[in-house]
């Protein structure tokens, strides 16, 4: 995951041709949101869902059980069959069989199953997650094509069998209990759903179990955490107080990053579930999304495919519009800022950078970002746009399609110079429609780039709305292209092992007292939905 904490050099990025991977803005200090009036009192509490067994399960037409399965349900003793819950251990034992992933809110659970067989298996498992706002469930169920071991890559190659998706009454207390159909693919799913509101005591460190480090910065530090009463895993980003207060600048970024994660609910966006304070510290709870970064995965394969690269600019774009509907500019798309999750959907991630109340015809002048995804208004000293965004993703679908960006050069001041005067050229194995959608994105006028008008824009273009279908894309019922490696939620892998291996503590903070003046800009940081409401912040935009 993106968990790169750090000083972000407020000085101008091209001094000495030397940037910053992401260079400081100064916005104005965002405002905290308020929970709106209204009678949706009880979106916030705990949800329990329990996945008993499924029935009718079978691989799509055409498609054959792989041959390791099958030897596996051969030298499995006839009429055996565990009902127990046990944990890890017992299910392990049964890795032949269909496994499901439960996910709500971006917080994913992966359970082995107990018994039965390939059609009708046995699960028999309860997961409790934390609810701050409205959102769906979906449970996807997956047969795998090899034993699993921790690392393997063909992990990623588990056959989807089917999927629901369903969206939980949260507005009180209710309960269910019946079979659910697949939306995708085959087979029902039974399922028991209560959901109960919580009013609970204010969060603080003592409410989890710290279990890794996943990443570590001058400010502080990420660790992979258990929150304790429903034993969900979350990355908790640790920032020391005093560290942020040396640099003005570096406070507006933070409470920018838990204002935004705060107001946006999205599907292709990693939701806050938490944040709290201490004298010394500020604490942001977030899903922890364990694929990788798609940097890590675009250097390891070195490009992707069409569809691939349309399938990541699809959900993406869908973020960025997301964004742009609450007047956010982003500002630093790049691959260390986008995860994908276990099932292979992406999670936009870091929003340090990102410019609040941007009117569509504001302009702000701050230069910041990445050097190979600067934009040239930002280069020229124009001022810019929503529009800058745009470019971005065109930078992004260059890089995924050819393994660099499309003005790239080791030296910071002639890769600025390309991106203002060098055409845009392409490999000859790049097709024409993905061609035309990066010239439109990669458009240097930005009154007449692609998007001026909107995301709307971008979705009708042909290399996107001949193959994607919008509405299912927003509700993830189109499978993802690739799927990571990932044996669980605890699974670390994906992350960098100098972190890794070091022990998960809270650290204690010595002589750091800070002046009133100095906390008084952190009021309103906290925000626990335990005990205040958040509502669902916006619809998603109109979708063709």
């Amino acid at each position: 995951m993106s968990w790169k904490l750090g000083a972000k050099k407020p000085k101008d990025a091209r001094e000495n041709g030397v940037i910053s991977r992401s260079v400081t803005p100064i916005p104005s200090r965002p405002t905290t949101p308020k929970p709106p009036n209204g009678s949706d009192q009880f979106r916030t509490g705990m949800l329990t869902i329990r996945i008993f067994s499924g029935r009718g399960l079978s691989l799509a037409p055409g498609v054959q059980v792989p041959e390791v399965i099958q030897r596996a349900l051969e030298s499995v003793p006839a009429g055996r069959k565990s009902t127990s819950n046990r944990e890890s251990m017992q299910r392990k034992r049964n890795w032949w069989l269909p496994y499901v992933v439960l996910e709500f809110d971006k917080n994913e659970v992966l359970v082995d199953a107990l018994g039965g067989d390939l059609s009708n298996p046995v699960w028999n498992y309860r997961a409790d997650f934390d609810v701050s706002r409205t959102s769906n469930i979906s449970v996807s169920s997956y047969l795998r094509t090899a034993a699993p071991v921790q690392g393997q890559d063909d992990m990623g190659n588990d056959l989807l069998i089917g999927r629901v998706d369903l969206t939980p009454m949260l507005d009180g207390h209710h309960a269910s209990d019946q079979w659910y159909n697949a939306t995708a693919g085959s087979g029902s799913f039974h399922l028991k759903i209560d959901f109960r509101p919580v009013r609970g005591e204010p969060l603080t460190i003592e409410a989890f179990d710290l279990l890794k480090v996943i990443g570590k910065g001058s400010f502080g530090k990420v660790m992979q955490v258990r929150k304790k009463d429903t034993q969900r895993i979350y990355a908790l980003k640790t920032i020391r107080k005093a560290h942020i207060a040396q640099r003005p600048g570096e406070i507006t970024h933070i409470l920018a990053e838990r204002t935004v994660l705060a107001l946006v609910n999205n599907p292709f966006i990693v939701p806050l579930k938490f944040s709290f304070q201490t004298p010394d510290k500020l604490y942001l709870g977030m899903s922890f999304v364990n694929g990788g970064e798609l940097f890590y995965h675009l250097q390891r394969e070195g490009k992707f495919d069409q569809d691939r690269s349309r399938f990541y600019a699809a959900e993406l774009l869908c973020a960025l519009e997301h964004l742009h509907g609450f007047n956010v500019v982003y500002r630093d798309l790049k691959p260390e800022n986008i995860l994908l999750d276990y099932t292979g959907h992406i999670a936009l991630c870091d929003f340090g950078l990102c410019k609040l109340n941007m009117s569509e015809t504001e302009k702000t002048n701050t230069f910041c970002g990445t050097p190979e995804y600067i934009a040239p208004e930002l280069l020229e000293s124009q001022g810019y746009t929503k529009t800058v965004d745009w470019w971005t993703l065109g930078v992004l679908v260059y890089e995924m399609m050819t393994g660099l960006p499309p003005f790239y050069d080791e030296n910071v001041n002639t890769m600025y110079q390309r991106i203002l005067t060098d055409p845009l050229n392409f490999p000859p194995d790049i097709p024409a429609e993905a061609r035309s959608v990066m010239t439109g994105l990669l458009q240097r006028d930005p009154s007449k780039r692609l998007g001026v008008n909107g995301g709307e824009e971008i979705k009708r273009h042909p290399f996107f709305a001949k193959y994607i279908d919008w509405n299912r894309l927003l509700a993830k019922k189109i499978q993802p292209p690739y799927k990571p490696s990932v044996e669980s939620v605890l699974d670390v892998a994906n992350f960098d092992p100098d972190f890794t291996n070091e022990e998960a503590q809270d650290s204690v903070v010595l002589e750091s007292a800070l002046s009133e003046t100095v906390q008084d800009q952190f009021r309103g940081f906290t925000y626990n939905p335990a005990n205040e409401h958040l509502s669902e912040s916006v619809s998603y935009p109109t979708v063709l």
